[in-house]
């Protein structure tokens, strides 16, 4: 091997990640849960030494390359892209030849209390109580008289990372007949009446968070649990529906900026001095407006591991026609009501899965076996790389 020195290949860098900041600033992390920990460990340690990797060599002039490996954490900014990326595509059999709606369940803040001190139980009956209400709403003959599937995405932040669980979700306008003989279409632009969904909305999950408090799985601090829910009760609960989607390719790239995603990007982050981190958000009150905020840095640290969810906890579910168990025959009965064929009706099933590499180059043309030096060679592999203990500012207060 040459004793030249091997560049570690990737995109150009951020000048700022969150990685940086979680290095410089976690000794005064106090106080963290287990899960907070291990994700402050997991993104850190992304792409670093700490991880292993391997070293590639050009099968023509011998340039070597070393990739880290990542993490793979759903939190980490830098991981997920390229699983979005499958995952959206996976999506693409699903799509209907019919409208698109946007719909968003929003909750009271006075409940965030039961949310943070109980995020696995309370984040489950949150999607129970939106999957119920938009089923029996739509089921109802006064309003569609069907049927319906649904893609559901929580999401617990703001664009300053404040904490607000809310569920987005991603629903075709119109259902099957519950004889199951016809497709029922949703009124052009119109799906379903918000404010009922509102109403029914908040009777499910108030009465849901009351069975859990009566059987001790929902607590609060100072035991004031139930109080919680009479303030609630006293409170307006929104519920939106956004304009139609403008077309199946605009529910994708809807798609792939929401269900992989937690909190911030990289991208985001402006810089660091004094200190105190500077970052863009969108004023979603005034027209998504491009601001930039600054905030202490281990504040905006505690703000970010606010949306840490619970391990192995399912943040994107889908529902009726198109939760998982009935998702093929379910959607290809809904294309024979519509008269519409699968645009995927001529790929034969069992079919070698892409490489990683592969889809990264039809995706973005970007070919990471060219060998950079050459560019004629092949980039192959050489060696791989054990994990290497690697001393982090801070680490011995996330063990």
């Amino acid at each position: 091997m040459s004793s030249a020195p091997v560049p570690v290949r990737g995109a150009r860098r951020p000048r700022l990640e969150l990685a940086d900041l979680f290095r410089a600033y976690a000794p005064q992390l106090e106080d963290l849960g287990s899960q907070q920990k291990r994700v402050v460990r997991s993104i850190t340690s992304c792409r670093t030494a700490a991880l292993g990797g391997h070293v590639q060599e050009c099968d023509r002039c011998g340039h070597q390359e070393i990739s880290y490996n990542s993490c793979r954490d759903r939190h980490c900014p830098k991981c997920g892209g390229l699983k979005e990326a499958r995952w959206v595509e996976a999506r693409q059999a699903d799509l209907l030849p019919v409208e698109y709606f946007h719909v968003v369940f929003t909750l009271p803040d006075v409940l965030n209390p039961l949310f943070l001190g109980n995020p696995r139980v309370a984040y489950d009956l949150l999607f129970a109580s939106v999957a119920e209400t938009l089923q029996e709403v739509a089921l109802n003959p006064k309003n569609l008289g069907a049927r319906i599937g649904f893609t559901a995405v929580l999401h617990t932040w703001t664009q300053t990372l404040l904490f607000h669980p809310h569920v987005h979700l991603i629903v075709p306008g119109g259902g099957i007949s519950p004889g199951g003989n016809r497709w029922i279409p949703a009124k052009p632009g119109f799906f379903l009446p918000v404010h009922v969904l509102s109403k029914v909305f908040r009777g499910k999950l108030l009465s849901k968070f009351e069975a859990a408090i009566e059987k001790g799985g929902l607590t609060a601090p100072k035991g004031n649990a139930r109080g919680l829910l009479w303030k609630a009760a006293q409170k307006k609960w929104v519920v939106y529906a956004k304009a139609p989607f403008a077309g199946p390719e605009q529910v994708l790239r809807y798609l792939g900026r929401y269900t992989h995603r937690i909190a911030i990007s990289n991208e985001r982050l402006v810089s660091l001095e004094s200190d105190r981190v500077t970052f863009r958000w969108k004023d979603r009150a005034h027209g998504n407006e491009n601001k930039l905020m600054t905030l202490d840095a281990v504040a905006f640290l505690r703000r970010f591991l606010l949306h840490v969810l619970p391990s192995g906890m399912v943040r994107i579910r889908h529902y009726g026609f198109l939760a998982n168990a009935v998702r093929r025959r379910e959607v290809s009965r809904c294309r024979e009501l519509l008269e519409s064929p699968s645009p995927h009706a001529g790929e034969q099933e069992g079919s070698v899965p892409e490489s990683w590499q592969d889809t990264l180059l039809r995706l973005t043309g970007r070919d990471v076996t060219c060998c950079p030096r050459c560019n004629v060679g092949r980039l192959v592999g050489k060696e791989a790389l054990p994990r290497h203990a690697v001393t982090c500012p801070g680490r011995g207060a996330l063990s």
